[in-house]
């Protein structure tokens, strides 16, 4: 498998403790404290390295003006409001998201080594970046972990062309003896977050993604978008697209499934609802399943290693490419660019030194330019 970074888009190269420091610092400045600030920079940051762009610093700029605008509690500590030993909500209180569902992570952790098995809900959260960096935090802990969370709606449920879900991303990951096994998706056929990625790269997106409020297919990325941010009538398909012949049905039973794990379990409010009153109700949800509670851990994660070598040990359909499972390929980019630096857009490298400027912080230092 080759991979490369190269792309007309692609301009400066930073590295990644740069732009650690830089979104740490940025984060700090506007007012979060600093160890909110650290982890919230962890998490995109390590969206950047492993190539999901559209969950990395791209998205800081929103972070940075609801702090500073007092649309996200800067001063919020998460709160435990429901304790039943092995199953907890935490009240997230209006702060960022990150920390919120690191605290929910590390509790869950927590009681499942005691317990062997534990649940933890949050609500009354913000956007909480990639789910994969949560549900690996996890399993190097030695659980299998489940990780999801609800969102602003933008998915249409199969049958109408009407916004309900959030992308709602499932995640799950589980200790091998070579890492972390981990798969982290939307249960929409794309997330908002990619195609504002292609917009900015000035790619097309693909029919059947997304639905105009005509109820026909959307067909560019910039006013799906805008129409998706403004409620005018867009929505992203679920997973499977719009019918049931390709599987829409079950991308809309798993959208709904996140909406009942983040929403009305969580004591949180639904994607359609998640903003209302101008105050973040977004819900996430945390599973931990002690692999100690199973049997020997260590031979349950060469097991689930064997497994994984079987699957890529398979026979590829076109021989030139190798058969992958979650997380190779996002393996292999972080490699790459912990290496190299991460390859940073013109118009998010603007959106950077704008934050720079207005909280008042050194910008960014560039490695070089990336032709």
């Amino acid at each position: 498998m080759t991979l490369t970074d190269s792309h007309p888009g692609w301009r400066r190269l930073i590295e990644a403790a740069e732009l650690t420091r830089f979104t740490t610092e940025a984060l700090r400045t506007a007012g979060a404290r600093h160890d909110d600030a650290a982890v919230t920079a962890e998490v995109l940051v390590a969206a950047d390295l492993g190539g999901v762009e559209s969950h990395g610093v791209a998205r800081l700029r929103r972070y940075v003006e609801g702090v500073r605008n007092g649309d996200i509690n800067s001063s919020a500590v998460p709160e435990v409001v429901t304790d039943n030993g092995s199953v907890c909500v935490l009240d997230a209180h209006n702060g960022l998201g990150q920390p919120a569902l690191c605290t929910a992570v590390d509790l869950a952790v927590d009681r499942a080594t005691r317990s062997g098995i534990s649940a933890v809900m949050v609500r009354r959260s913000n956007h909480m970046g990639i789910a994969g960096w949560f549900a690996e935090r996890a399993a190097r802990a030695g659980m299998f972990a489940m990780v999801t969370t609800n969102a602003v709606p933008q998915v249409a449920p199969m049958g109408t062309n009407e916004p309900m879900f959030g992308t709602n991303p499932f995640c799950y990951a589980a200790p091998t003896t070579e890492g972390t096994l981990c798969f982290d998706g939307a249960t929409s056929t794309v997330s908002r977050g990619k195609l504002e990625q292609l917009d900015r790269l000035q790619e097309p997106m693909q029919p059947g993604w997304a639905l105009g409020p005509d109820g026909r297919p959307a067909t560019e990325a910039a006013e799906t978008v805008t129409g998706l941010i403004n409620r005018k009538g867009y929505a992203l398909l679920p997973l499977g697209g719009g019918s049931r012949e390709h599987g829409g049905h079950k991308g809309s039973a798993l959208g709904l499934f996140a909406e009942l794990l983040c929403g009305p379990l969580a004591g949180a409010r639904w994607s359609r609802h998640t903003y209302q009153g101008g105050e973040a109700g977004l819900g996430h949800f945390v599973l931990c399943l002690n692999t100690a509670a199973l049997g020997d851990p260590d031979a349950i994660s060469a097991e689930i290693e064997q497994l994984s070598r079987e699957v890529r040990d398979g026979t590829p359909v076109e021989p030139e490419t190798s058969v992958r499972i979650p997380g190779d390929r996002r393996r292999l980019v972080t490699e790459m660019r912990l290496a190299n630096g991460v390859p940073v857009l013109e118009s998010v490298l603007a959106d950077l030194d704008a934050i720079a400027h207005f909280v008042g912080i050194d910008p960014v230092s560039s490695l070089t330019y990336d032709s």
